[in-house]
Order: structure tokens, then sequence, then C-alpha cells
């Protein structure tokens, strides 16, 4: 029961989270700016629509944006913040291959538009997957270094100090990524040979739209969660937000000092996430074995 409020307070919340990031990075940038409820807005204007889909896509296509948000649910209902049991019940490389599900899913849909734009951001999501998708694993995983399991109990009992600082770094890397922000993604634009994340639900439009953006508003939040995680007090239902928008704030400053990076670049910055946690993991056990 728990769990099923957690997962719609996050639903509630998602799209202001998106709300408020656009704001404030209109401000940084000397703009007035959207409403922080225009995310609001967009998904009402959406599901009023009438859906429209390429003629000769499959079946695939019309199941995507179901299967996208029934994943963004789950990964939401699967926070550890419903209580004790979901700390020790929910596995992190578990949820790794939920995530991994959610971009498959869209990915093979994008495919099956048989757009060419569509097509290629479908093949560089899977690129940056496969970089992206180690990084989150080892980073989350720094506290079964010490011999804890694979459950979030195992943050909870992993030190914080130098390792668990790198760890924070290599994951809000992978935020970056995993949320499709800059300097990986912008979600600001719809130029076809840049975009990613926007590339794979370029032929969709009406409700289904709407379920993808939800879908994305929730992993996003999802994400800022789960990094809370990392840091100290994050299992706490009432530092955690605290946590929420700092980290949303960095992630906006971010996205306003920094240009979008080349294409062949952005595998060296998720290669440098992967080396960090990596690292945090090797100070662990040190730390461990001294």
């Amino acid at each position: 029961m728990l769990a099923v409020v957690q997962m719609l307070i996050i639903v509630a919340l998602a799209p202001l989270v998106q709300g408020a990031m656009k704001r404030l990075r209109a401000r940084l940038q000397g703009r007035p700016g959207p409403s922080i409820i225009q995310p609001y807005r967009d998904l009402a204007k959406l599901w009023g629509k009438e859906a429209a889909l390429p003629e000769g896509t499959s079946i695939i296509t019309i199941c995507a944006p179901g299967l996208s948000l029934g994943v963004a649910l789950t990964f939401a209902a699967a926070l550890p913040f419903a209580g004790p049991t979901a700390i020790s019940i929910v596995d992190i490389v578990a949820l790794a291959f939920l995530l991994g599900l959610g971009r498959f899913v869209l990915a093979l849909a994008a495919l099956d538009t048989r757009s060419a734009f569509a097509g290629m951001a479908s093949s560089r999501e899977m690129t940056f997957a496969s970089l992206v998708e180690p990084a989150l694993l080892v980073a989350l995983l720094g506290g079964a270094a010490l011999g804890h399991g694979t459950s979030f109990a195992a943050l909870r009992m992993a030190p914080f100090g130098l390792a668990g600082t790198l760890a924070f770094g290599a994951f809000f890397l992978v935020l970056l990524a995993e949320t499709a922000r800059i300097p990986v993604d912008n979600q600001e634009t719809h130029y076809e040979l840049t975009m990613i994340h926007e590339g794979l639900v370029l032929e969709y439009a009406s409700w289904q739209l709407a379920m993808l953006q939800l879908a994305t508003y929730i992993r996003q939040l999802s994400f800022l969660l789960l990094s809370t995680l990392l840091l100290p007090g994050g299992f706490s239902v009432w530092l955690a937000p605290f946590w929420v928008i700092s980290i949303a704030g960095a992630i906006t400053l971010v996205e306003t000092m920094f240009a979008k990076l080349r294409l062949f670049e952005v595998p060296q910055l998720l290669t440098t996430a992967f080396l960090l946690a990596v690292t945090s993991i090797g100070l662990r056990l040190f730390g461990a074995m001294v």
C-alpha cells in the first residue's frame, strides 16, 4: 500500500519538477521562461487529441507508450522510501534490468516506425546505453563490495567518505544521460541530426505522446530520488526532498554553463562515470582490508 502511495505522489509531482527545472534554466539564461505548471497543461492538451501513427507500423509501436509508462511507474513504486520492507527486498540489479527493458521497448518502437531519424536516435540510444548501464550498476553496487548484498540496504550500510563522493559523481553523470540533459542530450531542441530521446518519440502524437512524456517525467524524478540514496541521509523521507531540490538545481546549472557535447565525445564522459564508480569500489575494498 505504501508503495502505491509513493508511486502516486511521484506521478503527481513529476511534471512539476520538470516545469521548475525549465523555469530555473530560463531564468539563469535571462529569459522569463514558462510557468512551472506548463507540463500539466501540455499533458492535458495532448490527452484530448486523437492518436495518429505512420502507416505500416506493427503492434510494437502501439504498445510501446503503455509499456514505457508501466516501466516508469514500476520504477517509482520500487524506490525504497515506502518502508523498511522495500529497502530489503528491492534488488539493484533487477532495477537496472527494468530500466533496460524500458529503453529496449522505446528503441524497438522507434525502429518499427521506419523513420530515418527515429532509427538514428535508436542507434545512438543503445550505443550510449552500453556505457550508461555499467556505470549505473557499479555506482549503485558500491555497498556490495563490502559483502552486504545487492539490495538497497547495502547502500545504507556503505560509508560515504571519498568513495561515496566518487560514487555520487559517477551517478550524477549517469543521471545527465538518463534524463536527456546537457551535455549528453538537449530536451529543448528538435534538430534531427543531434537529438536522441526526442528522436525516439518523433512519430508519436496525442495521448500516446502524453504517456511517453509522463513516463519521462516520472523516470526523471525517480532518478533524482535514487541519486539521493548515495548521499548522507538520503534514505530519510524528510531529507530526500532537500537533496532532490539541490541535485535538480545542480543539473540546471550544468545545462546553463556547458554546451552539448559532440556525439563522439559523449562516450568519453560516460567512460569517466564508469571509472569513477570502479574507483569508489576500490577505495571501499581497500578501506575494508586495512
